[in-house]
């Protein structure tokens, strides 16, 4: 049994230390304007613009659009 947990222990460390997983150390936010903000990560940009709310709970999100080489989507907008 001890042997079992020893080798399953290796093999989680094993795939822990591959690169599968997003480092968030790369990525970059500048803010454009009050209410504009560009994150950049891995080759990506994501430009997000605000809106002022008066509630706390509502999203202050207004629209998201991601930026790429070849295009551009709009993955959020309230369009208010």
């Amino acid at each position: 049994m001890r042997k079992l947990l020893l080798i399953l222990a290796l093999c989680v460390a094993t795939f822990a230390n591959e690169n599968n997983f997003v480092n968030m150390k790369n990525c970059e936010s500048i803010a454009l304007s009050k209410l504009t903000s560009i994150v950049s990560c891995h080759q990506v940009d994501y430009l997000v613009e605000y809106r002022v709310v008066d509630d706390a709970e509502k999203d202050p999100v207004k629209k998201v659009t991601v930026v790429t080489k070849e295009n551009q989507v709009v993955i959020k907008d309230l369009g208010r």
